[in-house]
């Protein structure tokens, strides 16, 4: 079963400076379900850089008393419910912050929230494509559509060795949270066969269809057993382009999760896996949980 060490959670004070933005709320919330469970440390990250305009960067002198002591509360709280937790005050832009810490080693997963500007509060809310595309470990990006104790969870596999790791990943999230696991494979029609659907495909193109669907659930099935999970997952294996597959199956399966690679293979720092993830990132209203290979090289 998987288990996270440390969480970091990216959070945000609101323009006012004397409360959480709604995104950071979310983030938080979700941090304390999952901690308990996972035995983790949670640590909560707030940065002092403003920049709401590039071109008029500036750090702020720090939160508020008000703000500090909001902030302060969230250690509290962790500790009333036996989490493990400390508060960093860090100065420069939150993201590069971010990854920082995990490439010091602590933390071993990151929670930030999409939507965090609603309501006030810039630090956080362009953070998430950044953290997607240059922070080494896994980065869940909890938005306000999705449930925080997920009832199920989509994995989206290319087949690769990411990819595979994401199956696991959202299989060991299932059994925390005990949530219905799919996983959604989706392989590309011969180019010899006609996209739109009212054009006769004629019987050899059939054919070639067949033999190409048949191969893919071949290897589909080979990946799956290959992995040895605890349970065997529903299995979508879909023609067509990964994002419209992988959506459709979120869609239909009323996912609160979906779990998939950000990046093809280690080495290339910020080598995106067709732009897939952040494709999907707005397109799907439940929350999204991005991995990185394990010899992903971070940029920074």
């Amino acid at each position: 079963m998987v288990r996270f060490q440390r969480i970091l959670v990216g959070v945000d004070l609101a323009l006012g400076g004397d409360r959480l933005t709604p995104g950071s709320k979310l983030a938080v919330e979700q941090a304390l379900l999952l901690a308990p469970r996972s035995e983790a440390e949670v640590v909560f990250l707030h940065s002092t850089w403003a920049d709401i305009h590039e071109e008029n960067q500036a750090i702020r002198p720090g939160p508020s008393a008000p703000g500090l002591r909001v902030l302060e509360e969230l250690v509290e709280r962790a500790s009333a419910a036996l989490v493990r937790a400390r508060l960093v005050l860090a100065h420069d832009r939150a993201w590069l912050e971010i990854i920082r810490a995990v490439k010091r080693g602590e933390a071993d997963l990151v929670l930030v929230a999409r939507q965090n500007q609603v309501g006030g509060g810039a630090a956080l809310g362009g953070v998430t494509s950044k953290l997607m595309r240059k922070c080494p470990c896994p980065v869940w990006v909890v938005k306000p559509e999705g449930r925080l104790q997920p009832r199920v969870i989509v994995s989206a596999t290319d087949l690769t060795a990411v990819g595979n790791l994401a199956v696991e990943l959202g299989s060991g999230l299932a059994e925390l949270f005990g949530a219905e696991l799919h996983v959604v494979h989706a392989w590309p029609l011969p180019l010899t066969v006609p996209v739109l659907p009212e054009l006769d495909v004629p019987a050899p193109s059939r054919i070639d269809v067949e033999q190409h669907e048949s191969a893919a659930r071949a290897r589909f099935q080979a990946a799956l057993e290959g992995l040895a999970l605890p349970r065997t997952p529903l299995q979508h294996l879909v023609s067509g382009a990964p994002s419209v597959a992988i959506r459709d199956v979120v869609e239909r399966s009323d996912a609160d999760l979906l779990v998939m690679g950000s990046v093809s293979r280690g080495g290339i720092a910020g080598l995106l896996l067709g732009n897939t993830a952040e494709r999907l990132l707005d397109r799907v209203q439940c929350s999204l949980l991005t991995i990185k290979p394990r010899d992903f090289i971070s940029p920074v």
